[in-house]
């Protein structure tokens, strides 16, 4: 009898140690219950979070990590340089309707227009995009427009409501100059060339799509993803700037 049990002790401790041994090695996991407390487990690694919520304020979840947020922001007022506050991030204002009374939307900036009209403006500069400019005498194909780039959210290729307007005036100056476009998708310098290159990908082909819905010709346009080739910022401020289409 004495015997029977220390083989039942035995062989129930050696279950026990075969369960633990089964516990895959941190930071590798099979479940949440492998992880430190707190952490998660995504595709067999132990990480610090799934998605944003899982972060403090302030906090964005990238690659399985909570980071700061560079220009995190509350309200318009925390951001610098004219931008707005969206989605508590800094970014620049899409139109007007984002600025402050009085204020008006000028190259991604809220300030104040420098003139309504040309005669706003000293001699030898025009009023261009309420700024006072020199003017580009280059001729047109058939009247004068200018082909606007349209911007992006991060990490995004869903058209901003207020980029629409930009599209659809892009449309009408398709039409007056004629020939043919090309869409360059860009991104900002964050993530691999491959994920970039496809996200500059979707971002073109979301612009194209629009013109399609407006009546534009699809064998007027082709599409480039340029990625991270031509990002030119360092920070959150100018990173805005890389995340667009521009038309060539």
């Amino acid at each position: 009898m004495k015997q029977f049990r220390a083989l039942a002790i035995i062989g129930a401790i050696g279950l026990a140690l075969a369960a633990v041994g089964c516990k895959p090695k941190y930071p590798v996991c099979k479940k949440d219950a492998h992880c430190h407390e707190g952490e998660y487990c995504i595709n067999g690694q132990c990480q610090q979070c799934r998605g944003d919520e899982d972060c403090a304020q302030g906090q964005s979840c990238a690659s399985g990590a909570c980071r700061e947020v560079q220009s995190y922001c509350k309200q318009d007022g925390d951001c610098a340089n004219g931008q707005v506050c969206r989605n508590n991030r800094c970014s620049p204002c899409l139109a007007s309707a984002d600025c402050a009374e009085g204020l008006t939307c000028m190259d991604g900036s809220c300030g104040k227009a420098e003139c309504k009209t040309d005669e706003d403006c000293p001699a030898g500069l025009d009023c261009l995009g309420h700024r006072c400019k020199v003017k580009d005498d280059k001729p047109m194909a058939s009247g004068e427009c200018t082909l606007q780039s349209v911007f992006f959210e991060f990490d995004n290729s869903d058209l901003p409501e207020a980029q629409r307007r930009i599209i659809e005036q892009n449309r009408d100056c398709m039409e007056k100059l004629g020939g043919k476009v090309k869409l360059e998708g860009h991104c900002d310098p964050r993530g691999t060339t491959e994920y970039n290159l496809s996200l500059g990908d979707r971002r073109a082909r979301t612009v194209a799509g629009q013109l399609k819905v407006l009546g534009g010709d699809p064998d007027q346009v082709s599409i480039v993803s340029k990625g991270e080739e031509d990002a030119a910022g360092t920070s959150e401020e100018d990173w805005v700037k890389d995340r667009r289409v521009d038309f060539k």
